[in-house]
This record gives C-alpha cells, sequence and structure tokens, in this order.
C-alpha cells in the first residue's frame, strides 16, 4: 500500500525562509505532505492548542533549528518552537531534527545581517541546542543537505514505527468480516517494527516484538502478556510464567495491533532476558538470566477479560548478539 506521510515542520520564520522551502520541496518530491504554522501567529493558549492539534494529526514532527530562539509563549517564557518540540518528545511524536552548523549560521550572517542571530535570549536559545544537539540529529552546513536528510530520516522512521499515513480511498482493501464472538491474533516479523536495533552508550541493544491484535467484534480489556513454558529453561531459577513489562492495555476491534517487547540483548554480553519490569531493591540479581546457547522456544499468552490465547515462538541469537523472533503456531 502506497502511503504519504504528513510532516510537521517547526522552525523559525522569517530567518528560515528558504530552508523551510527546500524541506517543503524535498518532502513533496518524496511524495508526502509538508504541515506548518509559518502563516499562524501564535500568541495565545488557544492558538498553542491548535499547532498541538497539527502535530498529533501528523506522522512525523521535523525541527530545523536555524540561529534564533524565536518568539516567546508568555506564560511558560521559552519559545514556541522549543515548546512544539517538548510537546512531540512528550507524545512520543516520531521525529527529527536538522539544525545549523556555526560555518552555515556565519553565512547566513554576511548574507542577511545579523538579525538572524538571537539577540535577546541567547541562553536560551545555546540550551535549546545544546537539547536538541543531544539526540539523534544531523548538521545543515548547505541547503543542499537538507534535501539529502529529509527523505532520509522519513524513510527511516516509517521503517522503525507503525505510522498511519494517507492512502488513496481505491487501495485500501475491504475490511474484513469480523466474528462476533472476541478473538485474540499475534504476529511477529523479521524486521521493524517488530526486530530494532538501536546504538545506546557505546553498545547495540537488540530488541524483539510481537504485535497483539484484536480480530474479534468485542472490545479486549485489560490485556496482559506472559511467556512461559522457557526451552531450555532459565539457568536462573525464577516464575514458571513471567509477566511483560508492557503494562495492562485495551484494545478496540478496530484499533491497530499493540506492539509488546518480548526480548532484549546487548551486543556486549552473552545472556539475554525476556521483558519483564526489572528487579528492584537492595539485591536485585542479574535481569539478564537466559544465555545465549542457539534456540530458545517459548509460549506468549495474552490474557484479557473477554478471552485469551496462547501462541508457540522461537528466539535465537546471532554472531552479533542480536535476537531473530519467530512464530511457529497457535496452542488452542
Amino acid at each position: 500500500m502506497d502511503k504519504k506521510y504528513q510532516v510537521f515542520i517547526s522552525s523559525t520564520y522569517t530567518d528560515m525562509k528558504d530552508e523551510r522551502q527546500a524541506a517543503v520541496m524535498s518532502i513533496l518530491s518524496s511524495g508526502h505532505i509538508p504541515a506548518g504554522m509559518e502563516l499562524f501567529a501564535a500568541s495565545d493558549e488557544q492558538q498553542m492548542e491548535v499547532i498541538r492539534r497539527w502535530i498529533d494529526e501528523s506522522d512525523i514532527f521535523m525541527l530545523i533549528l536555524g540561529g534564533r530562539y524565536g518568539s516567546l509563549h508568555p506564560q511558560s517564557g521559552k519559545s514556541y518552537i522549543q515548546l512544539e518540540y517538548e510537546y512531540a518528545v512528550q507524545t512520543k511524536k516520531p521525529l527529527f531534527a536538522l539544525y545549523l552548523t556555526d560555518e552555515m549560521l556565519d553565512e547566513k550572517v554576511r548574507q542577511h545581517g545579523r538579525n538572524v542571530m538571537e539577540q535577546d535570549d541567547s541562553r536560551a536559545y545555546k540550551e535549546f541546542r545544546a537539547l536538541v544537539t543531544s539526540k539523534l540529529c544531523a548538521q545543515v552546513s548547505h541547503i543542499k543537505d537538507i534535501n539529502i536528510e529529509v527523505p532520509k530520516a522519513i524513510a527511516d522512521l516509517a521503517r522503525k514505527n507503525k505510522l498511519d499515513g494517507w492512502v488513496r480511498a481505491s487501495g485500501v482493501a475491504p475490511a474484513p468480516v469480523l466474528s462476533a464472538e472476541p478473538k485474540i491474533e499475534v504476529s511477529t516479523a523479521p524486521n521493524a517494527p517488530y526486530h530494532i536495533t538501536e546504538l545506546q552508550q557505546g553498545h547495540v541493544l537488540s530488541t524483539v516484538r510481537i504485535g497483539v491484535r484484536n480480530a474479534g467484534g468485542k472490545t479486549l480489556s485489560n490485556c496482559k502478556v506472559y511467556v512461559e513454558q522457557i526451552n531450555p529453561a532459565p539457568d536462573i531459577p525464577g516464575a514458571d510464567r513471567k509477566l511483560l513489562g508492557h503494562g495492562p492495555f485495551r484494545l478496540r476491534y478496530d484499533d491497530p495491533e499493540e506492539l509488546v517487547d518480548i526480548a532484549a540483548h546487548w551486543d556486549h554480553i552473552d545472556k539475554f532476558r525476556f521483558s519483564t519490569p526489572l528487579p528492584t531493591g537492595a539485591f536485585p540479581g542479574d535481569p539478564f538470566d537466559l544465555k545465549d546457547v542457539g534456540e530458545r522456544t517459548f509460549v506468549v499468552k495474552v490474557v484479557a477479560t473477554e478471552c485469551e490465547r496462547s501462541a508457540q515462538f522461537l528466539v535465537r541469537t546471532d554472531e552479533a548478539k542480536r535476537l531473530h523472533l519467530s512464530f511457529l503456531r497457535y496452542i488452542d
């Protein structure tokens, strides 16, 4: 299915017109939909609510940070672009940021004068820039870099997240006929968003997930996911059934599938763990209680108030210490 993603563009306006235009053209040429509030002078709480709604309705949030902090929100004292960025982070909106290098900012000063740089609130600007650059972002040393980074970031976020996007009505398959009885389905696949690798503090964390879907005609409430019947069994004795850390959730029949982390493995150790809540207390023990022994089978049991279902899976670790998860069969 060919999806178009809506990308919300956040930046200051008068000093960043060329960069915003480059981003808009790059999004359009990639077949997606740009959205932004450049024609909307945010000045009060009601208008800020409109901006938040635009962010909520977009698939991706994109920040382009230049040399100015921007106009300030009267209640918080923060700039509107910082409030937009923080709201995207708070709501876990898939996002990426581009920031202009010092060399590019110097060139903008030579071409347009000092008004492209922050004059009134340089401390707040520096703190916000430090916050943005401490997370995953990309440098822009020339405007052509925007044309390179934007489509790459959109494609990367689409691979790692289940984005809603927009599709033509003619391209949508008819909805399946749902059973009136409650029914649970589980699935996984060898790619994102079911298999994820992340670089954290110099090490690679591999995480495998399943999707839990409501395949019936009734809402599933108080859903919990357990792991049981682990074979070979863990080396460290523990409960025969493990409750995963994904808290109780609710699934309507028309909800997207719920992604649930199953297990995680760091590349610098030879053990992995199921994604249960981490132990606490004075002597919490080692949460990574499963040594790499080739393949292990186990059963995932999804329990809702209305029904339950079990399925057998296989997990293995490759030479790079990355996990691979495969669905075997339902156990009904």
